[in-house]
């Protein structure tokens, strides 16, 4: 059990080279940059298959093909992006910190996979971010993000930042709550090795934009946090 997830955690980084490797080298010689995203979902994949997570999707119905979403997500695990990568209907850009960029061959995943960067500690910097986003989401991008802003290191619902609810408002779109269960035992935040295990991705009910236009975030901020709640099956931390 634990050489298979050593062997787990020596194939992630060395799977990510060779995807993103391949990837740009597709892009470049097809000159179709929508590749890359494509093959990210391939990317996840890979990981899930390799490292035996046994994943089901419920609520697929409700991500309609061609339509553009603010996904929000419960956030446990670094294995959250791939095994959301794999299961929703249309692959997501994600918003992602800053320090990410300072990862070698992920800075180039990052860039190519049209993924939102932002400067956390720059608030002016991180409010430009998300204004492009919302730009981008008008014109046809969805994007996934963690309200939560972090790895939860407990089976709890944490407290939400605003951006995903600001650019959702911003770019006149749905907000698609996604609840996942099961992604901390895969690999928990204070782990060091990646196991095995099930995992249920619970796509919600689509929140239409009408619903949020007069709405102040607060308020819509706790709608969608209940929301992922009973989805991901956990209870809100009170503090």
């Amino acid at each position: 059990m634990v050489i298979k997830a050593i062997l787990n955690t020596l194939f992630l980084p060395l799977w990510t080279v060779f995807m993103v490797s391949f990837a740009v080298s597709r892009v470049v010689l097809q000159r179709d940059p929508g590749i890359f995203r494509r093959l990210q979902r391939n990317w996840g994949k890979g990981i899930a298959d390799f490292c035996g997570f046994r994943v089901t999707i419920h609520g697929a119905e409700h991500m309609e093909p061609g339509c553009s979403y603010v996904v929000v997500s419960n956030h446990q695990s670094h294995m959250d992006i791939p095994i959301i990568f794999m299961t929703l209907p249309t692959t997501p850009g994600f918003v992602a910190k800053k320090e990410l960029m300072k990862v070698p061959f992920l800075a180039k995943a990052l860039d190519m996979g049209g993924h939102v960067i932002v400067d956390r500690s720059d608030r002016q910097s991180a409010h430009q971010s998300l204004e492009q986003a919302a730009d981008e989401i008008r014109g046809g991008k969805t994007v996934l993000i963690f309200p939560e802003g972090t790895r939860g290191a407990t089976e709890e619902i944490y407290k939400f930042k605003g951006g995903a609810f600001h650019m959702a408002k911003g770019a006149g779109v749905p907000i698609l709550p996604v609840g996942l269960r099961g992604t901390r035992k895969l690999f928990p935040k204070e782990g060091m090795l990646i196991r095995g295990g099930a995992v249920e991705v619970h796509i919600g009910e689509p929140i239409a934009p009408e619903e949020i236009a007069d709405a102040d975030l607060k308020t819509v901020s706790a709608t969608v946090r209940e929301r992922i709640a009973a989805l991901a099956d956990m209870p809100l931390l009170s503090k």
